[in-house]
C-alpha cells in the first residue's frame, strides 16, 4: 500500500524539477525526498525520474503517476475538510523582500477573511509557497499568476542635490554621480547593459539590503540611488526623479499561486489586474 506522504514528497520533486527544491519546498532534508522516490520507485516497479547533473526528469511513468498522485491528494484533502468541520486550512505566503508589501494589504486581507479556518504563515522562498507576492522575472512554470502592479523606477536624491529640480533625467546625467548599490534589483543587468552601451560608467560608495534603508542612506548625502515607485514615500529631505528612456524599464508584481482550496480560486480570479 503506498503512502501519502512519499506522494507529497514526490509531487514537490515533480514539480520544482528538482531533490534541493523539493526539500526546501517540504521543510525536509534531500536525503528524504530522495528515500521517498525510490521507496515508490522499489514500490511500483517503475523508474519516475531520469537523473543528471542539470537536475531530474519525470519519465513516461513519472508523468503518469504525477496526474494520478495529484488528484488522490486533492481527494484526500477534501475528505478532511468535510469531515473535519473546524480544520484549519494553512496557506504558505512568500514575499519578495523588496517589494512594498503596505500596498497590497487589502489582497492580503481577502485571502484571510475568506474563511475562519484559513492561517496564513511567512515562508522563506517561493518553492515553500502557495501563494507569492513576487517580481514577474523571478516565477518558476509551476505558478498561476494575476498581475497586481507595473511600476517603473526613479532617481533618488536629497533636496540639496544639483538634480534636484529636475523633473526628468537621462542616463546621460547619472555619468558621475556616486551610487548607492541595490545588489537585489531584478533590472539591475538591464541598467547595467544600458549604461554600458551609452559608455556611461558609475560609482557605487556601498550597498544597501533593503529600500527603506536606500533612501536613509542617500538622505546621508552618501550617494543618489534608482528605486522602484512603490518605495517612493513623501519626505522634504528628498526627491524623486523620473527617468526618461527609449525603452522604460518596469517590473511587473504578481500575485503567484498554485494549488489552493476551491474557496480561495474565486477570490484570486476576482482581483483586478494591472491595480
Amino acid at each position: 500500500m503506498i503512502e501519502v506522504k512519499p506522494l507529497h514528497y514526490f509531487v514537490a520533486a515533480y514539480e520544482e524539477g528538482s531533490i534541493t527544491a523539493a526539500a526546501s519546498r517540504c521543510f525536509i532534508s534531500q536525503p528524504s525526498i530522495t528515500h521517498a522516490i525510490k521507496s515508490l520507485e522499489s514500490s511500483l516497479g517503475v523508474l519516475l525520474f531520469e537523473r543528471s547533473k542539470q537536475g531530474i526528469k519525470a519519465t513516461e511513468e513519472g508523468h503518469k503517476l504525477y496526474k494520478l498522485a495529484t488528484d488522490l491528494l486533492l481527494q484526500n484533502q477534501q475528505l478532511e475538510v468535510a469531515f473535519t468541520p473546524n480544520s484549519k486550512i494553512e496557506l504558505h505566503l512568500y514575499i519578495q523582500p523588496d517589494i512594498n508589501i503596505e500596498q497590497y494589504y487589502d489582497i492580503i486581507s481577502a485571502i484571510k477573511n475568506t474563511s475562519p479556518n484559513i492561517e496564513l504563515s511567512i515562508v522563506d522562498t517561493a518553492e515553500q509557497a502557495q501563494l507569492a507576492i513576487i517580481d514577474e522575472q523571478l516565477l518558476s512554470s509551476q505558478f498561476q499568476f494575476k498581475i497586481l502592479h507595473q511600476e517603473s523606477y526613479k532617481l533618488v536624491v536629497r533636496n540639496d542635490h544639483l538634480l534636484a529640480n529636475e523633473s526628468s533625467i537621462t542616463l546621460e546625467s547619472f555619468r558621475g554621480l556616486a551610487f548607492i548599490e541595490r545588489p537585489y534589483c531584478t533590472n539591475r543587468k538591464a541598467f547595467e547593459r544600458l549604461l554600458n552601451e551609452n559608455k556611461i560608467s558609475i560609482t557605487y560608495k556601498g550597498k544597501a539590503i533593503h529600500d527603506l534603508q536606500i533612501q536613509g542612506l542617500v538622505k546621508l548625502g552618501l550617494g543618489v540611488a534608482v528605486i522602484p515607485e512603490s518605495y517612493m514615500k513623501k519626505d522634504d529631505d528628498l526627491k524623486y526623479i523620473a527617468i526618461t528612456l527609449d525603452t522604460p524599464i518596469t517590473r511587473s508584481i504578481v500575485l503567484a499561486y498554485r494549488k489552493l482550496p476551491s474557496v480561495l480560486m474565486d477570490v484570486i480570479e476576482d482581483l483586478t489586474c494591472l491595480s
